[in-house]
């Protein structure tokens, strides 16, 4: 399986739609409205491209197979710039197929290695288990389970936290 990760471009906008309109994948992330309209893909996938040319945010595609299936990042850095947090997120069709765990893989390495950051830490609601297994996978270790809020239904979550180390100082282990 190849799986590639590129910036996002203008031109991804109709796949990045067709990906985060489906209510199945927007209910486990935050910062996506359902439905996703073309203007507002457009809109979120400018402000990604924007991000990304800041320093402190990589968010890439993830291509498979030629086709943009989904996101992958790291943003949200600590004051020094050492830790970062993963997000992920893969088309439904593309769901069960190792994709989500590659591309994890390829992010992690890229954090460890060009980065050169001490942690990337990770969160999942506790029913989203095969985001939980992309994370055990990746050798991420459980921290703690907390309950709080969703900011757009005010529904109580349980959410596990997770965290992987850089234990060889620029290599992921």
């Amino acid at each position: 399986m190849k799986i590639k990760l590129k910036l996002p471009k203008i031109s991804d906008t109709k796949e990045f739609r067709e990906i985060f309109n489906d209510k199945e994948v927007g209910k486990q992330l935050s910062g996506y409205k359902y439905p996703l309209h073309f203007s507002e893909a457009k809109k979120k996938l400018q402000e990604i491209i924007t991000q990304n040319k800041k320093g402190d945010y990589y968010e890439f595609a993830i291509i498979y197979n030629n086709k943009f299936v989904g996101l992958v990042c790291l943003g949200k850095p600590s004051k020094d710039k050492k830790i970062f947090t993963l997000g992920y997120a893969v088309g439904r069709k593309y769901w069960n197929k190792g994709i989500a765990t590659k591309s994890v893989k390829k992010i992690v390495n890229f954090g460890f290695s060009k980065l050169k950051l001490n942690k990337i830490v990770a969160d999942n609601d506790e029913d989203n288990l095969a985001s939980a297994k992309v994370l055990e996978k990746n050798g991420f270790k459980f921290v703690k389970r907390v309950e709080k809020k969703r900011r757009k239904t005010d529904k109580k979550v349980r959410v596990l936290f997770w965290e992987k180390k850089n234990l060889k100082g620029g290599t992921s282990t």
